[in-house]
């Protein structure tokens, strides 16, 4: 079975204040088991622990077997992704340089009132190795470079398209503040199963998580630099079952899980508004950045899809 994210080039990190355990001696002895391999590259177990502590110390989740179960297929796909990705990159001559693993390293740091070896010193006070983030950094890097040399150029939006779009928006009808998570769906046997882990992370998050925290370790959408961040957006312009989902969910709450055209949606309400009149030019703007990343996110989904048809990937049970 091939899993797998798509481009998620995020490279903030908000810590909790919880704390993790450390590892089982089980664990320590299974460090080197390995649990997928792509192309010749190997996954062991010890990387998807790490990046599973990872997630667990930035986002406040129940430090819990239950949890680490919950988050452990997601990060999987995401390490084969990333593995597939840093290929590709590595293929067409692009990577990430120390300078900018570090630069990205320090932005970190200063988002959370630390300099980097302060950063560095609270990772492993967490459990959490900080080469296992550099790696991450360096793959997201990676990755962006290639979505913005290669796929970027091909983006257009007509016309047509954008008065389309536009006229979805009229009116001042409610608005809602909203963040997202996205887990991605390639096959429709895989469909119930994401459903399932959707749901039993949905379950996992408490008043006290941080949902962009969250986001930002295993989203696929493009999204996830930002938190999951995806603004004021009106109820009209979202899509029937979204809307469905969204109703009678309050402020601060996350909504069912949603099948979307690219998986399935996780969604935090964090406000909600009445509607105002928008300036033209200024929704004009706005609808054709939203395009654009979308079409820029279909065509990054349909360039991973293909390598993920195209390589030798081996899960192990």
């Amino acid at each position: 079975m091939v899993f797998g994210r798509c481009d998620r080039r995020g490279l903030l990190l908000g810590f909790a204040a919880a704390g993790l355990a450390g590892r089982s001696a089980r664990g320590q002895s299974e460090a080197s088991r390995i649990v997928a391999i792509v192309n010749d590259e190997p996954i062991t177990s010890r990387d998807v622990a790490e990046r599973v502590r990872l997630s667990i110390v930035s986002t406040g989740l129940p430090d819990t077997a239950e949890t680490q179960r919950r988050l452990a297929p997601q990060v999987l796909r995401g390490l084969i992704d990333e593995r597939l990705q840093l290929q590709e990159a590595r293929r067409l001559r692009l990577s990430a340089s120390e300078a900018e693993i570090d630069r990205a390293f320090a932005s970190v740091a200063e988002r959370n009132r630390l300099d980097p070896e302060g950063l560095a010193r609270t990772l492993r006070g967490l459990g959490v190795d900080p080469a296992t983030f550099r790696q991450q950094i360096a793959a997201q890097i990676a990755w962006g470079k290639l979505v913005e040399r290669e796929l970027r150029p091909r983006v257009t939006v007509g016309r047509e398209q954008l008065e389309q779009a536009m006229a979805a928006l009229q009116g001042a009808e409610e608005e809602v503040l909203l963040s997202e998570i996205l887990l991605p769906v390639y096959s429709r046997e895989q469909e119930a199963e994401v459903l399932a882990e959707a749901e039993g992370i949905v379950q996992s998050i408490r008043a006290d998580t941080d949902f962009a925290a969250l986001a930002r370790q295993i989203s696929a959408a493009p999204t996830a630099a930002e938190g999951g961040d995806l603004g004021w957006v009106r109820l009209g312009a979202l899509r029937p079952e979204l809307r469905t989902a969204l109703d009678g969910v309050d402020t601060g709450r996350v909504a069912p899980p949603v099948r979307s055209p690219q998986g399935v949606q996780i969604v935090l309400v964090r406000d909600r508004r009445a509607g105002t009149p928008v300036d033209p030019a200024a929704r004009e703007a706005e609808v054709r950045r939203r395009l654009e990343a979308e079409q820029l996110q279909r065509l990054a989904d349909r360039r991973l899809r293909e390598l993920r048809r195209r390589a030798f990937i081996d899960i192990r049970g």
